[in-house]
């Protein structure tokens, strides 16, 4: 069974929720699953949001 993600509006995404810690881009109305950082990538990711959160 094929699963199709919905065609959202710029809006829809913008409030869009799915119940989980999964993020998401929006292209072409699709939504498009955000992998996470890892390595040294992550770190400093990591590093930047605390740095913005402070």
């Amino acid at each position: 069974m094929t699963r199709t993600t919905p065609k959202l509006t710029f809006e829809e995404y913008l409030k869009y929720d799915d119940g989980t810690d999964t993020r998401y881009e929006l292209v072409n109305r699709e939504l498009i699953p955000i992998s996470l950082g890892s390595g040294q990538h992550g770190a400093v990711t990591d590093a930047i949001i605390v740095q913005i959160g402070s």
